[in-house]
């Protein structure tokens, strides 16, 4: 029997076994791999009789796993220093197996030099960073990169706030400031990429857990106890959300996210939950619901444990194609391996199929 948690309860509406009945499940995926401190890629081919891993190794070139990577669509950007205190940006087209290298900070070489977040879109990439400054108050920049051009050119933008998060969203540029040195209190800025100009600021208060898109046009501001919505466009803040003591999604706190038909995917910190430090986790913004796929609930003790031995969950993702929630997870026992689950989302979920993979996955991309 598989049982969808709700945050408002359990539901046990639309329970089904292992079995499904659909014609065919056909898709095809790239799953991000981290392994004894590099990533690499698995393709990954998949039917209505399970999933098998590609022999194939595709286009992906094997990196040091990165501190700060950026997604946006089917591509992704990684930024990777350098010892003598350069650095590159490399940004990854899965859709078109293509990529490209961007030099960073190659002129100065300033080994203090502090980055904090990186983002792209199109042609351009946002880097934020401090310099710190002995004795007084650190400078904070941001670093506009255009990726065509080589040598690499670039506009830094002076900021009056520390910056910690930076976004995209619908073509414009978002950036999470903590104001450091006052109030302690946090702001969000929009910046014209084009001239660098900062356009709009708007206050947030304390307590702000990061910034994510909400596939809609709007961004979200997280708390521990709300969420936010503020217009991309006009940065009015639209509506809030308050969450019951207990039943909070805590999707401020995932490190990863993937959104998809109005709702957000991500692995969520499971407290008494579960026996697994992450558990699977959908919010419907539609709906302001969360549902969790909590693998005691449509595993049995034996599978976890012996089959697919489960040690956490480090990625979520959707397939719309299919209509599938795809589970990452890390396996038990240190030996850098991981493993992939398809499971049918509510009203009638049922576990699919699992696929083993030589490295524990962090981001999928449906091919």
């Amino acid at each position: 029997m598989f049982v969808a948690c709700l945050v408002i309860g359990c539901s046990e509406e639309g329970v089904g076994d292992k079995i499904d009945e659909s014609p065919s499940l056909l898709a095809d995926y790239t799953v991000l791999l981290h392994k004894d401190g590099l990533m690499k890629t698995a393709l990954l081919n998949a039917d209505s009789e399970g999933i098998i891993v590609d022999p194939e190794a595709g286009d992906f070139e094997i990196l040091p796993v990165p501190q700060l990577f950026y997604r946006n669509g089917s591509r992704i950007g990684f930024y990777i220093p350098e010892e003598d205190c350069s650095a590159n940006f490399t940004v990854h087209d899965f859709s078109y197996g293509t990529a490209g290298h961007s030099s960073v900070f190659a002129e100065d070489l300033n080994c203090d030099r502090d980055v904090k977040s990186v983002a792209f879109s199109g042609n351009k990439a946002l880097l934020a960073y401090v310099v710190p400054k002995d004795n007084k108050e650190n400078d904070y920049f941001i670093r506009i990169l255009d990726l065509l051009k080589s040598p690499s050119t670039y506009t830094d933008v002076s900021l009056t706030k520390e910056p910690i998060q930076l976004l995209f969203s619908n073509n414009k540029a978002f950036i999470l400031c903590l104001d450091t040195d006052i109030t302690n209190k946090y702001a969000l800025v929009a910046i014209n990429i084009d001239s660098g100009a900062i356009t709009h600021e708007v206050g947030l208060g304390a307590d702000v857990l990061k910034i994510s898109q909400d596939g809609m046009g709007n961004i979200l501001v997280s708390y521990p106890n709300l969420h936010s919505h503020i217009d991309g466009n006009t940065m009015i803040l639209g509506i809030t959300t308050n969450y019951l003591l207990g039943k909070e999604p805590k999707f401020g706190y995932a490190k990863s996210e993937y959104f998809g038909n109005q709702a957000m995917y991500y692995p969520m910190e499971s407290g008494s939950k579960s026996s697994y430090p992450h558990i699977a986790a959908v919010y419907d913004f539609k709906e302001n619901m969360s549902v969790l796929y909590i693998y005691e609930n449509f595993l049995s003790l034996e599978e976890r444990n012996l089959k697919y031995e489960i040690e956490d969950t480090t990625m979520v993702s959707y397939d719309a194609k299919n209509n599938l929630i795809l589970i990452g997870y890390r396996k038990k026992g240190g030996s850098g391996k991981g493993g992939l689950m398809r499971i049918k989302p509510i009203p009638d979920p049922k576990f699919l199929d699992n696929v083993d993979l030589d490295g524990i996955p962090i981001e999928l991309f449906q091919n």
